[in-house]
């Protein structure tokens, strides 16, 4: 095991509206799947074991332990995580392996479903901690790889307010790679690493708040809810939920869908929506967003009056936007737009997607700086949740990771034959990840059965999208 000697014996490091919503105590965790000729668990096992350690030595927030304090005078939460030679050992992050008598082939033919996992990978801690859980002793990284007579899994969760998609799809690939050097050489020590490492929370929230933040439609759309006359009924993401976080993941699993769009799907439905010469071009992508949203505002919305407002949101890495390519924690852009039913349903999807595009280029830094302060206080929060994320809202959430790198995460038995997330608990909320290395999109789904079975009926979304389980 490989720990940098240069991590500080005692650091906090304070997490800031960039990081995430402090509110949400979510654990991200994705897992891969790998076929392979044989089990490599003797070849490579202490090799992976090794890197993995030398990797995350080089992030020290990840040994540390988080704990959130409400500021009594302004009712914010404030998150910061402790670094000290004693998190070094009670929160050091966590690897364990599995012999497991699953294949993967056997899940591959089951489209993946997750009835067919072997146990270690089905949960490695709580999709979401409790309310009275502020100073949670779980390690922020964890990790599992299952091995198979064909194959290998992974599983890696991460604390929320620690790193997003991109900073775990960041280290999974420095990990493969840094394993991939130690299999290849003969010396068993493992090479040093010349890491793009960026954890510094603070200077980035700081450039943030030069810009004035500036609101718009959608923050005074919150700011105007009345509480009280707001829906209750939230799911499992509030803390008035009582149910422990298994009976959580559980009825979380119950209402989740698994679609895909293969690539073949991909090209007719671009070919559908520019059948003259005269069209305007729209990038496929936009194209999907446009139907996944009037199909799923449709069959949400069947009884509802045509006034009845429907909400996109389509959530954006904003490492470009504040020119930190490989930060490490979470910078997530959301783009709010806002449609009638009556409107969705007389667009053309063509037209609607181009609207979603122009309006996708319009989010800027003080624009999501008034978001993050939304988010932070929370009153304002509980006014988001009450109308976003119970089971009746008519929102569309889509958190499209599917460039991300997963397909070159390569430990040194080539590329993972798929991967996913668990999904969010948020009703409405789809996860976009990549069906596989030569395109197309897998895509986990929180919605009500009851609209899950009127999309299965309706043959403009079904001509392109299919669902597995």
């Amino acid at each position: 095991m490989v720990i940098a000697a240069s991590i500080p014996e005692n650091a906090v490091y304070e997490l800031t509206p960039v990081d995430g919503n402090p509110s949400s105590r979510a654990n991200l965790q994705f897992v891969l799947f790998f076929q392979t000729n044989g089990n490599k668990r003797s070849a490579a096992s202490q090799s992976m074991r090794d890197a993995y350690y030398q990797v995350l030595s080089h992030y020290p927030i990840l040994y540390g332990q988080l704990e959130r304090k409400v500021d009594e005078q302004l009712g914010n939460t404030k998150v910061q995580v402790s670094v000290s030679q004693e998190t070094h050992s009670t929160c050091m992050p966590s690897y364990t392996e599995f012999d497991v008598d699953e294949l993967v082939s056997d899940i591959q033919e089951a489209n993946y479903n997750w009835a067919t996992w072997p146990q270690p990978l089905l949960s490695i801690c709580p999709v979401r901690r409790p309310s009275t859980d502020q100073k949670p002793d779980d390690p922020l990284a964890q990790c599992v790889v299952t091995w198979h007579a064909d194959g290998m899994g992974l599983l890696i969760s991460v604390d929320h307010s620690i790193a997003d998609g991109v900073g775990i799809d960041i280290l999974l690939n420095q990990w493969a790679g840094a394993t991939r050097a130690a299999l290849s050489s003969n010396n068993t020590e493992p090479k040093t690493l010349e890491l793009p490492v960026d954890f510094d929370h603070a200077s980035l929230y700081k450039e943030l708040c030069r810009e004035k933040p500036q609101k718009d439609w959608f923050v005074e759309y919150v700011d105007s809810v009345d509480l009280a006359q707001a829906p209750t009924e939230i799911g499992a993401i509030m803390d008035s939920d009582t149910r422990s976080p298994a009976s959580v993941e559980l009825a979380l699993r119950a209402h989740v869908h698994s679609l895909r769009i293969l690539p073949a799907a991909l090209h007719k439905l671009y070919a559908d929506m520019h059948s003259t010469a005269t069209t305007r071009h729209v990038p496929v992508i936009r194209l999907v967003y446009a139907l996944m949203w009037q199909c799923f505002a449709e069959a949400a919305s069947l009884d509802a009056q045509p006034n009845v407002p429907c909400f996109l949101n389509v959530i954006h890495s904003a490492r470009k936007l504040v020119n930190r390519p490989h930060y490490i924690g979470n910078a997530v852009c959301p783009m709010y737009m806002r449609q009638t039913t009556a409107q969705l349903r007389t667009a053309s999807t063509r037209q609607l997607a181009q609207t979603i595009g122009d309006n996708m280029h319009a989010i800027s830094g003080p624009h999501w700086l008034a978001i993050l302060l939304m988010l932070q206080d929370s009153e304002r929060y509980a006014k988001f949740l009450t109308v976003f994320a119970n089971p009746h809202a008519k929102q569309l959430t889509v958190s499209n990771i599917s460039r991300l790198r997963f397909f070159s995460v390569d430990f040194g038995w080539g590329a993972p034959i798929h991967a996913t997330v668990y999904p969010m608990l948020i009703p409405g909320f789809a996860t976009w990840l990549p069906l596989c290395a030569s395109g197309g999109l897998h895509i986990l789904w929180n919605m009500p059965d009851s609209v899950a079975e009127r999309l299965k009926n309706d043959p403009r979304f079904t001509r392109y999208i299919e669902f597995l389980f």
